[in-house]
């Protein structure tokens, strides 16, 4: 026995929902069909490729290995079917972006590379950067898009572009123009949940002389963060490119600080693990095409 394309789908519809239910339906085939072509798959290998975690399944070193082959056979193959233009592209693309690059940067990049390769199908997860970390590390992604820093040994980075943090505040609040130290040290502040870049840089920022911001608010969501600053519940920090337009509509006002804010946005790939030609592809867009 041979190992099939249909067990190379549902492994990699596997990899990216982490069910093999959920697998069986974005292949359109049994649940108990998906079960035993991936029984199989591992009977080939020799090897289990999936441990269960609760009520997941997380992807196993051989599997992790397996992966980027696997998904290059699957592109290579529906390629094949579209035959009649030797440089296009087809298959799916699995990126993983943090909150301020999923939303405010990567959909125009996406749009150009849809228009140039109609026939590519995206899926982006967007989360702060150590869920992108972990998307990278499981397999579910190809390609994550951070802000700030990763140092992890089996990834791989390259500075991208370059980033802008702003402290800003609601302009309903009364506060001078140029903010001291002291006054970010007795401000009351609205940030993003631990793990989030923005936070990162923030607190790094500010660590030598003031060992403990004063967060009133800890929150997942960047919009949640903006309308809580807008309602005078404390300063916020978030990236100048996700306030433009509540700036714009005069909701908040921006701050002079002693701080150092601008850090680099990042293009992070797995270490030791060929790129399929369509993440290949995609990288050197971004690189090449403005985001303004």
């Amino acid at each position: 026995m041979r190992i099939t394309l249909r067990q190379l789908q549902i492994f990699e519809a596997v990899v990216h929902t982490g069910s093999v239910t959920a697998a069986a339906e974005m292949v359109s085939i049994s649940q108990p069909a998906a079960s035993q072509a991936l029984r199989e798959l591992e009977a080939l290998l020799g090897r289990p490729l999936f441990r269960r975690h609760g009520k997941r399944l997380q992807i196993t070193p051989q599997a992790r290995n397996l992966l980027p082959q696997a998904r290059a056979v699957l592109s290579q193959i529906e390629q094949i079917e579209s035959m009649g233009n030797e440089n296009e592209l087809s298959g799916s693309l699995h990126l993983a972006a943090s909150v301020s690059v999923g939303n405010y940067l990567l959909p125009k990049q996406m749009s150009t590379f849809k228009r140039q390769h109609p026939n590519i199908r995206f899926n982006l997860d967007i989360g702060n950067t150590q869920s992108v970390i972990q998307q990278l590390l499981t397999g579910k992604a190809e390609v994550g898009f951070i802000e700030g820093y990763c140092q992890h040994a089996e990834l791989m980075t390259q500075v991208w572009l370059k980033d802008e943090l702003v402290v800003f505040g609601s302009t309903e609040e009364e506060r001078p123009e140029d903010l001291s130290w002291e006054d970010l040290q007795q401000a009351n502040w609205v940030m993003r949940e631990a793990g989030s870049g923005t936070r990162n840089i923030l607190e790094q920022a500010t660590a030598a002389r003031i060992p403990q911001l004063n967060v009133a608010l800890s929150l997942a969501h960047m919009e949640a963060v903006k309308q809580a600053v807008i309602h005078q519940m404390g300063l916020g920090c978030l990236s100048r490119m996700a306030i433009s337009q509540e700036l714009s509509s005069g909701l908040i006002r921006l701050y002079k600080t002693p701080l150092e804010l601008n850090r680099n946005l990042l293009i992070v790939t797995p270490k030791n693990t060929a790129l399929t030609q369509n993440a290949q592809h995609f990288i050197d867009l971004c690189r090449a095409v403005p985001v303004g």
